[in-house]
């Protein structure tokens, strides 16, 4: 291969490397959905898709930054080949471990494997703004149709806030009449992902939260019934119980997301006193199921909805809490 074909190879599968690197990493920490084929937001928003507490395109999106910029062949080459390795690790994870498929992963993998074969042709270093660009245009269409599908005409009967209706449940703390609503899914990835950070913040100062909503289909009924009922049987503050129990059920996130009805039946082996609760729980999800069909609530989850102004399908933690 003629050395100038190979170098603008390589400075593709680099662009491409390092784009994907950062688009990934930031679904993650947005926690965006992924747009197109395959269970992407599965494999990334599963036990896997962190280390030391940063999402795993964070460290690839490093290393891609220092094959581009290192002009050292051998250092270039070690960079490459932690990327390929890594890459490998992961393919096996997604198919063996997490028996899922995600595109923009695999997608990765490949460039990262091409790349280690050419990479005796340095890139062009303009290769960092152009996957910067990309990673970017990705973000803000993951972002915008994550927007699109949140509907903005909520309308609750009796014209009050969603927070106030009968069907919202304050296990965050006591509904005020500034309080938001938060709708939430156990088969929603970017859900779990907001359990998880929930589970590990204090709250002792913001005795106000919002009122909780559960997004139910046939696919997490029963796992959402399971839940439900585990929080309802167990004694002491609803606060309390409520982070304590999803703190369980995010220890079998990636079961919860691929297999959930063995997640379900797990969780109720977990709680065998939740089968006492489970009437209760499904009253009060259907409740809510049709407080959210009237109140013109989408399929968008996680999803904030203030007491004025637009729903949205990315905000930060502290916003549902009312100071």
């Amino acid at each position: 291969m003629p050395p100038s074909l190979k170098r603008w190879l390589d400075t593709a599968c680099c662009t491409l490397g390092l784009a994907l690197s950062l688009h990934l990493a930031l679904l993650k920490y947005y926690s965006l959905p992924c747009i197109g084929p395959g269970g992407c937001h599965a494999i990334i928003y599963s036990a896997y898709g962190t280390v030391l507490g940063l999402p795993v395109g964070v460290y690839g999106a490093v290393l891609w930054t220092g094959a581009i910029l290192v002009r050292d062949r051998t250092k270039r080459g070690s960079l490459l080949m932690l990327l390929a390795a890594g890459s490998a690790i992961f393919m096996g994870i997604q198919f063996l471990v997490l028996h899922g498929f995600c595109l923009y992963c695999t997608l990765h993998a490949v460039v990262a494997w091409i790349a280690l074969g050419v990479y005796g042709e340095a890139p062009n270093r303009g290769a960092v703004p152009l996957s910067v660009a990309l990673a970017l245009g990705g973000f803000w269409i993951a972002r915008t149709q994550a927007a699109a599908h949140a509907e903005t005409g909520v309308v609750v009967p009796g014209g009050g806030p969603l927070a106030s209706a009968p069907a919202g449940l304050p296990w965050l703390g006591p509904i005020s009449p500034r309080s938001p609503a938060l709708v939430i899914s156990l088969n929603c990835a970017a859900c779990l992902d907001l359990l998880g950070e929930l589970t590990r913040q204090k709250y002792a100062d913001l005795p106000n939260g919002p009122a909780i909503y559960f997004k139910v289909s046939d696919e997490n009924r029963e796992v959402t019934t399971t839940f439900v009922a585990a929080i309802l049987a167990q004694p002491g503050a609803k606060r309390d119980v409520f982070l304590s129990v999803s703190a369980v059920l995010l220890s079998m996130q990636d079961r919860v997301l691929s297999a959930p009805q063995a997640a379900a039946q797990q969780l109720a082996a977990m709680f065998p006193n939740s089968a006492a609760q489970r009437d209760q729980a499904q009253r009060l999800l259907r409740a809510q199921e049709e407080t959210l069909h009237r109140a013109n609530i989408g399929e968008t989850t996680p999803l904030f909805v203030p007491i004025a102004g637009r729903p949205r399908a990315f905000f930060k933690t502290d916003q549902l809490f009312a100071h």
